[in-house]
C-alpha cells in the first residue's frame, strides 16, 4: 500500500533536523539504548576524532560528520544480523521527550502540538536529527516525512552507507514517534509508520508487539497521526514553564554559558570538526571578531595556535593508540596536506615521530 502524501496535504511545517552543529547527548542517548561498553565507547570515540572526556559531557559540541561517523561504527557493532529498525522498535519503551533534555521539556510544556513541533525546528541543533521533516495535514490526519541525504564516508562501501541511512531513518522515526506519544499524552496511537527500505530479516521478532501497523519497501520514511496538529491544545500546557524552557534552549543553542571560560568553548568548537575549524570560523561560532577573540584568549594566557595544537595532538595520539588508521589516514583526517607535515607537527609535540610513538605504545603494551 502506498502511504505517500497525496498532492492535496497542507504543509503545516518542515526543517533539517540534520545541522551541523549539535551537541553529543544525542550521541550518549544511542550508546545507551544499545547497551555499548564503556571500553568500546571510548574506541569510538577516538575513531571519530572526538576526546574521552565527551562521554561525561553531555552539553559537548560535535559535528553531523563526527555523530555519522559514530552512528557508522555502531551499525558495525550490530552486524549483519541485527537490523536498526528492529533494534529501535524493540527499545522504544526506553526512549521518551525527556532524552532531549530542555528542548524536550519546552515542547511538553508548550500550548499546542504545532507550538512544540516550532520550537524542535527552531532548536534542531538540540533534537539530534539525521533527517529533514516535512510535516503536513492531509484532512484530519497529520503526516510526518523524514528524508536523509546520502552520506558520504571515507572508505564506506554502499552497502554500508545503505545500512547507515536504514540506521538513522528507523532512529529518527522511532524516537518522534515516542516524543509525540510523550507530547499528547493521549496513548493515540499512529495510524503507520513507512519505511523506503526492505523488511529485514529478524522483523518476526517485533512484529508482534507494534503500536500501529509498520510497512516496508514504501515511497518515503513517514509517521501519520489520526488528529490535525493545528489547534490541538497538549495537556501539560504551561506558559511559564515553557518560557523558562525555551530560554534555557536557546542559551545551550548558543553555547555561551556563563560559567565556561573562553578557552574552553574554543576547545570545544576545535574538538566538533575534524579537520579543526580555522580561528575566523571558531569566532563567528562565538559570534564575536577575530581580534576579539584573540584579545579574550591571551587573557586567559592561551591563544587559538596553543589550543589547537593541544586538540591536534591528543586527537593524533588516540588514532595512533586505536591502531587501525594508517599515519597518511591520520594526517588527511586532520587536515594535514601531506604525511611529512602533519610527522613534523607530532614531533614538534611529542619530541618523536607518528611511528615511533605507536611502536612505544605497543612495546609498553607487551611489556606490560
Amino acid at each position: 500500500m502506498d502511504q505517500a502524501m497525496e498532492s492535496t496535504a497542507t504543509i503545516i511545517a518542515s526543517g533539517n533536523l540534520a545541522t551541523h552543529q549539535r551537541t553529543i547527548n544525542g550521541v550518549l542517548g544511542q550508546l545507551a539504548l544499545l547497551e555499548v561498553d564503556d571500553a568500546t565507547a571510548r574506541e569510538i570515540f577516538g575513531n571519530a576524532g572526538l576526546p574521552e572526556r565527551a562521554l561525561q559531557e553531555p552539553d559537548f559540541p560535535i559535528s553531523l560528520g563526527q555523530e555519522l561517523d559514530v552512528c557508522s561504527a555502531l551499525v558495525h557493532l550490530l552486524g549483519e544480523h541485527k537490523s536498526p529498525a528492529r533494534v529501535f522498535f524493540a527499545a522504544r519503551g526506553r526512549m521518551g521527550i525527556e532524552t532531549l533534555g530542555v528542548l524536550g521539556m519546552a515542547m511538553r510544556h508548550a500550548s499546542t502540538a504545532l507550538e512544540a513541533l516550532k520550537v524542535c525546528m527552531t532548536f534542531p541543533q538540540l533534537s539530534w536529527g539525521h533527517s529533514r521533516m516535512i510535516v503536513a495535514r492531509q484532512g484530519a490526519t497529520t503526516v510526518y516525512t523524514f528524508t536523509m541525504e546520502r552520506p558520504v564516508l571515507r572508505d564506506a562501501t554502499d552497502e554500508h552507507i545503505d545500512r547507515l541511512v536504514e540506521y538513522c531513518l528507523a532512529l529518527d522515526v522511532v524516537t518522534s514517534m515516542r516524543n509525540i506519544d510523550d507530547i499528547l499524552d493521549a496513548g493515540e496511537p499512529p495510524l503507520f509508520v513507512s519505511f523506503p527500505f526492505p523488511e529485514p530479516a529478524d522483523w518476526h521478532e517485533v512484529s508482534d508487539d507494534l503500536p500501529c501497523p509498520v510497512n516496508f519497501s514504501c515511497d518515503a520514511a513517514c509517521l501519520a497521526y489520526p488528529i490535525s496538529l493545528q489547534d490541538l491544545a497538549l495537556p501539560r500546557a504551561n506558559p511559564l514553564v515553557y518560557r523558562s524552557f525555551v530560554t534555557l534552549a536557546e542559551k545551550l543553542s548558543l553555547m555561551l554559558a556563563e560559567d565556561i571560560s573562553l578557552a574552553e568553548r574554543v576547545t570545544r568548537w576545535l574538538w566538533a570538526y575534524t579537520p579543526p575549524l580555522r580561528r575566523g570560523e571558531i569566532a563567528r561560532q562565538l559570534a564575536m571578531s577575530e581580534r576579539s577573540l584573540t584579545r579574550g584568549l591571551r587573557s586567559e594566557g592561551t591563544s587559538y595556535a596553543e589550543l589547537m595544537a593541544s586538540v591536534q595532538r591528543e586527537r593524533a595520539e588516540n588514532f595512533l593508540r586505536n591502531g587501525a588508521p594508517s599515519i597518511s589516514d591520520i594526517a588527511y583526517r586532520l587536515g594535514y596536506a601531506e604525511p611529512a607535515a602533519f610527522t613534523r607537527a607530532f614531533k614538534t609535540w611529542t619530541g618523536v615521530s607518528p611511528l615511533n610513538w605507536r611502536k612505544k605504545l605497543v612495546g609498553t603494551l607487551y611489556s606490560g
